[in-house]
């Protein structure tokens, strides 16, 4: 949870945007909009310079169940598991 890309609490994915989260342990990031419309204009900047680490990565509760493996990989366990199921 990081109230630095839009000023409220929102989940989001680690990246270099929500790493500079320190910036809220000094002081309160600005209210909504205005972060969020900042948030933006750092993403369209950075991007422009070829750092694609400053974009908003949403991130819904169930992120951390998330599992790093190759898609074909994680398609065929994801079958198995469906048939364990039935």
């Amino acid at each position: 949870m990081t109230p630095v890309i839009s000023g409220r609490p929102a989940r989001a994915l680690e990246n270099r945007f929500t790493a500079s989260d320190s910036v809220a342990q000094r002081g309160t990031p600005p209210a909504y909009p205005i972060a969020y419309d900042a948030g933006k204009a750092l993403h369209a900047a950075a991007k422009a310079a070829g750092e694609h680490g400053f974009g908003a990565q949403w991130a819904g509760q169930g992120a951390p169940l998330a599992r790093t493996l190759p898609a074909a990989e994680l398609v065929a366990v994801l079958a198995r598991e469906l048939q364990a199921r039935r």
